[in-house]
């Protein structure tokens, strides 16, 4: 019998202060508050909590707001008088953050027990950059190269390893009369991939690092020559047109129809093209981000999702076991047959996920744990910084020769939140 007491969402909304005031807390209970709205989303992370409440004998009882809402409920939930004792948060800096602003408890002791549990990538991103553990994390989404594989096989093309032979692929497709790469704006997040890559293969992840912690800054000479190597990319016309009006969908339909070639996405891309038909590593296939320098790891850039325990709610024994019970293989077992994710546990078996084909690809997406896995800009670095980035660089792809103007504007908001 699954122990789940389902509060109600849109009530939530309404009256922010529901959750601490109509719900009772009582032994052998957690209160979760997560931004998995839709039932596509919620069933797959419920039954992997399902798993270690019926395991530990605690009855969760659920909430949860739709995610355009729940960056506003959040704080609301944790200012009450009794917060949620576990609540949906990401993995890699943004959680530093919420530490000094909000409730969030210190999970360092925990986390001993429990990081062998996930590969070395997954460790390093979850420490956040002031050494602490706060999210315990269930699934990773490496953002890397997708591509037409058509396109490339037409043209005579492989997967580029090298910055070099990433420009030679791009110069041949913009030849042929087909775009090299499709990228949106119309979120706002969509450029802070390229951004990110342009970073860890120019400057590397210590260097990045420090950008996103605040220590480092936006004028530095090694960001100036990302941004410059960027733009003549924009310049030479090898993205396309109309960034605004392009969204992640929009821009794998792009790849569909062969009007471009690749883009820089996560898995969840992978849904647009099986469903209108293509098969894994027949019709797409992906890759890493090249190599700009040799002497510079690729590092991997996306997101690690997770969950994260206020230390002020009711129950926080409780939270902490039921956290560490999510870290186990069962547990991400279960989300990883539900949610066909890839989850952050290291012993989930590849033969998990459909369709078959799509098997290489998640196993390209471990494989690239081996290297230092780092938080997307928006997850990564203060919010207010983020704020700055996710409407300068729609911007600039417009109008590349201003990429100084950018990083000046950048670099203020750095100072402003981080100090000198």
């Amino acid at each position: 019998m699954s122990k789940l007491l389902n509060t109600t969402a849109a009530a939530l909304l309404a009256l922010p202060g529901v959750f601490a005031a109509d719900i009772a807390s009582a032994e052998g209970e957690v209160h979760l508050f997560h931004r998995s709205a839709a039932e596509a989303a919620r069933k797959p992370r419920m039954d992997m909590w399902n798993v270690c409440a019926e395991k530990l004998d605690i009855t969760i009882v659920e909430n949860f707001s739709p995610p355009e809402q729940y960056e506003v409920q959040l704080p609301v939930q944790l200012s009450s008088s009794t917060p949620p004792d576990i609540y949906a948060l990401w993995a890699g800096g943004r959680a530093q953050f919420q530490a000094a602003t909000g409730k969030i408890k210190n999970m360092n002791e925990a986390w001993e027990e429990i990081k062998g549990n996930y590969p070395a990538g997954i460790q390093a991103t979850s420490t956040e950059p002031d050494g602490n553990v706060y999210v315990i994390p269930t699934t990773f989404q490496p953002n890397v190269f997708w591509y037409n594989k058509a396109l490339f096989a037409e043209h005579g093309l492989s997967e580029p390893q090298t910055w070099d032979e990433l420009m030679n692929v791009a110069e041949t497709l913009k030849g042929a009369g087909v775009t090299p790469f499709v990228l949106g704006a119309k979120s706002g997040w969509e450029p802070l991939f390229w951004f990110d890559y342009m970073i860890l293969r120019v400057a590397g992840s210590d260097f990045r690092n420090g950008l996103m912690s605040g220590t480092e800054s936006y004028l530095d000479p090694k960001v100036i020559e990302a941004m410059e190597k960027w733009a003549d990319l924009i310049e030479k016309d090898y993205f396309d047109d109309g960034f605004s009006s392009l969204g992640w969908r929009e821009m794998a339909t792009k790849l569909l129809n062969g009007e471009a070639a690749m883009e820089i996405m996560g898995p969840w891309t992978a849904g647009n093209f099986i469903r209108s038909g293509w098969t894994p590593d027949e019709d797409f296939g992906v890759f890493n981000f090249p190599t700009i320098d040799p002497a510079i790891p690729a590092a991997v850039e996306g997101a690690v999702e997770g969950w994260a325990a206020s230390g002020a709610g009711a129950n926080t024994e409780n939270a902490v076991e039921m956290l560490k019970c999510i870290s186990s293989a069962d547990a991400q077992r279960e989300f990883a047959i539900q949610a066909q994710r890839p989850t952050a546990n290291n012993s989930i078996p590849v033969d998990l996920y459909e369709p078959a084909s799509i098997q290489p690809t998640i196993n390209k997406f471990y494989d690239m744990l081996d290297a230092p896995f780092h938080q997307n800009l928006e997850l990564a670095t203060h919010p207010g910084v983020t704020e700055i980035a996710k409407r300068e660089f729609p911007r600039f792809l417009v109008f590349p020769d201003q990429y100084m103007q950018v990083l000046e504007r950048l670099e203020e908001r750095r100072l402003e939140v981080f100090g000198g």
